[in-house]
């Protein structure tokens, strides 16, 4: 994920605010990379309302209630979350 080279210039056109990818991993339960450069952020380090936003998917996809992930950014960031009852709970 940290080869990743987002085309910046060209998301910065796109009509959306930003944009989160994500990526399986063996370690974690999910990796994900936020990128805004439309509204200024080239990409966030680590973005708490992404994981929040990813915890749905990724708790029903795995079953799991609680999730490990990794924002693999150029400083990155490991959080736990506890996904329950339309909640995340986030520590790190």
């Amino acid at each position: 994920m940290k080869g990743l080279v987002p085309n910046l210039n060209l998301l910065a056109t796109l009509p959306i605010t930003d944009l989160v990818v994500t990526s399986p991993a063996t370690k974690y339960d999910f990796i994900p990379r936020y990128f805004a450069p439309r509204i200024g952020i080239e990409e966030n380090f680590v973005t708490g309302s992404a994981h929040c936003g990813l915890a749905p998917y990724s708790s029903q996809r795995l079953s799991e209630k609680q999730l490990y992930a990794f924002q693999s950014s150029e400083k990155g960031g490991e959080l736990f979350i506890y996904y329950q009852d339309d909640l995340a709970y986030i520590t790190w």
